[in-house]
């Protein structure tokens, strides 16, 4: 009784998750609903000239049987061919380009999703997974609105046309091409759950795999200095065998999918076939009219055996629907508009508590900062320093206190708002590709050549950049391949600094530098930047006498001073 109960009940929920589904497609696929139903009224257009082609065959078959040659009709037959293949040609390009510009259009509003999501929730996500999302998942999703519902409708109406011709010349044959429809879609029915399990677990099995690749690649290094290449070999191989053993469990299932399809219908065109044998032995119908019985039957045929295919591109576009709508329908970053950048700022925070899971990482956390004030924030690995740039950056929220940044206008609470007054270098190498002034823009997008060579002063970086065969043009590849890492560093402390914002935050910014220089960039930001409030993390303690005041983290996510 429980285990029916359960099934009832997920029964229900997947039909309104399916349900969510279609109204969110058709909510995306609304916008180029008028260059779809081009294709849909050309495809139509072609297929009654088709269809016009088969009646005129008739005649010219009959004609020739009673010995007389009708030259109009076939030139007409011949026209109609060529017109039908024309418009097809037509129809191809243009939902060629509806296509593109429909999935292109999707990918930006999914990585557009992505960028402005809450950062905890999307960061849940491995980035390949959200790559093969964005690539794999929405080519299945656009190729499926703009291909199956069309498609779907067509069929629909080719059956309807097709049917009410052959009803004009035999009722039985057309009766029974109405019947095999029906038997096909039942059978296709039949392999629908599995067919739904083996493409889920195949999307899953293609995200693992691109998240492996990228992942490996991306820490060369690591897997060099480990001597992790026989064992990412392995992985790897794992990983291709579980794709290959979902690929050909598949396939197996679409071939048999197909087979039985083409058994059913191959069994409806020779039925129709020895029926037209049959009524022209009584002469109840002509030569011309077993050729309309045939062509039609067999065009009926393939517009039904077409669903076969429709059908597990349907199962693909929903699956893909929904990897895609995890992400979309993740919550988002809400920002109030502001604009406005106060020359100083200050930070109260009281009695904020904050914990990933069931584990606290603060407790109770208070302290105040006056606006120019240089902070040391100390305290051993895992004690919760990063976490608590991520609140002050507003990345996470706070689960319980408050944090207020104070102006000369008065307080503002955290918020995304509140990034537009802050410049932040975050721990490792985080440069983009492009030019040393590529990167610079990052901070800054107008910035100019001048104010680049100040804010390379400032970090110790414009001796080397100098030195540089192009200078700030010199193009720097992934992972800043081309300079050190020490000299990284200093560039996002550059990029961090041109943008003249009065909070700072250094986050293990200088991990990378000898003293001697870590001292000179944080001489010229004290005395040259003395306005600006700097929270600087550290383990490094000759730090500490750039700072005003140090506030120390202990294990228990409380801080002393």
């Amino acid at each position: 009784m429980g285990s029916k109960k359960e099934q009832l009940l997920r029964g229900l929920k997947n039909r309104d998750e399916t349900v969510r589904m279609i109204k969110w497609m058709v909510k995306v696929v609304t916008p180029y609903t008028r260059f779809v139903g081009y294709v849909f009224m050309i495809s139509v257009v072609s297929m009654l000239i088709s269809y016009a082609g088969v009646i005129i065959g008739k005649h010219v078959v009959d004609d020739a049987t009673t010995g007389t040659v009708n030259l109009r009709n076939m030139i007409i037959m011949c026209s109609a061919t060529i017109v039908s293949i024309g418009v097809g040609i037509g129809s191809s390009i243009l939902g060629s380009y509806i296509g593109e510009k429909f999935s292109f259009t999707i990918r930006q509003q999914f990585y557009n999703d992505i960028q402005r999501s809450v950062w905890l929730k999307a960061s849940a996500f491995h980035s390949g997974d959200l790559v093969t999302r964005l690539t794999s998942d929405i080519g299945a999703l656009a190729d499926g609105l703009i291909t199956v519902l069309p498609r779907t409708v067509l069929t629909g109406v080719q059956l309807s046309v097709a049917f009410f011709i052959l009803f004009h010349y035999d009722r039985p044959i057309a009766l029974f091409a109405l019947v095999i429809g029906p038997v096909g879609a039942v059978c296709m029915l039949l392999f629908r759950n599995r067919y739904k399990k083996y493409q889920t677990a195949l999307r899953e099995c293609e995200s693992d795999y691109r998240s492996f690749m990228q992942e490996s690649l991306s820490t060369l290094t690591v897997v060099k200095t480990f001597r992790q290449e026989d064992a990412n070999e392995a992985r790897m191989d794992g990983l291709r065998r579980r794709r290959l053993k979902l690929v050909l469990q598949n396939t197996t299932l679409g071939s048999v999918m197909g087979a039985v399809i083409r058994l059913v219908y191959s069994a409806g065109y020779v039925i129709a076939f020895c029926w037209g044998a049959y009524r022209i032995s009584r002469g109840d119908i002509t030569y011309g009219t077993l050729t309309v019985f045939i062509t039609l039957v067999s065009q009926v045929q393939g517009s039904i055996s077409g669903l076969a295919g429709i059908i597990p591109q349907g199962y693909n576009m929903l699956i893909s629907a929904k990897r895609i709508m995890e992400v979309v329908e993740l919550p988002k970053e809400t920002y109030g508009g502001r604009t406005d950048v106060p020359e100083r700022v200050g930070l109260r925070v009281e009695d904020v508590s904050f914990s990933y899971g069931e584990e606290p990482v603060l407790n109770d956390l208070s302290f105040a900062v006056a606006p120019g004030e240089k902070v040391a924030l100390i305290g051993p690995s895992g004690v919760g320093k990063t976490t608590v740039i991520r609140l002050l950056l507003a990345l996470v929220e706070p689960q319980e206190g408050s944090i207020c940044y104070t102006t000369d206008g008065g307080e503002e609470p955290v918020s995304p708002d509140v990034r537009r007054f802050i410049s932040y270098v975050p721990q490792g190498n985080t440069l983009v590709s492009g030019s040393i002034a590529d990167n610079l823009r990052v901070g800054k997008q107008d910035a100019t050549r001048e104010e680049m060579t100040r804010v390379l002063r400032l970090a110790a970086a414009d001796r080397f950049v100098e030195k540089l065969p192009d200078g700030l043009d010199t193009v720097l590849s992934e992972k800043s391949g081309g300079i050190s890492e020490g000299q990284a560093q200093r560039i996002a402390i550059a990029r961090a600094l041109i943008g003249d914002k009065p909070v700072i935050i250094l986050d293990e910014a200088t991990s990378a530098l000898d003293e001697g220089t870590e001292a000179a960039i944080l001489k010229n930001i004290t005395e040259e930047l003395r306005d600006k409030t700097c929270f600087i993390i550290t383990h490094r303690r000759s730090m500490l006498r750039y700072c005003g005041k140090v506030l120390e983290l202990g294990e228990n996510g409380s801080v002393k001073e």
